[in-house]
């Protein structure tokens, strides 16, 4: 079975294109239109205001290296 989010390794959910987005595995073009339309997200609970982003989802996005905005060391 392949990988629910392959591809999200260092895409931050709030300044990634809508084509880097769509290129997610288990996105999609209408996922990455919402998560678009939706931001900015602070935490990863936001993201559960996303319609269609699911609990499971949004964990195998963290698990992936997706991102929600830059950490300054």
């Amino acid at each position: 079975m392949p990988e629910t989010t392959g591809g999200a390794h260092g895409i931050d959910l709030n300044t990634a294109t809508e084509e880097q987005l769509e290129r997610i595995v288990g996105l999609g073009l209408e996922r990455a239109r919402r998560i678009i339309q939706s931001r900015p997200f602070r935490t990863w609970e936001d993201l559960k205001r996303v319609q269609g982003l699911h609990e499971k989802l949004i964990e195998d996005l963290k698990k992936a290296g997706a991102t929600i905005g830059r950490k300054v060391a």
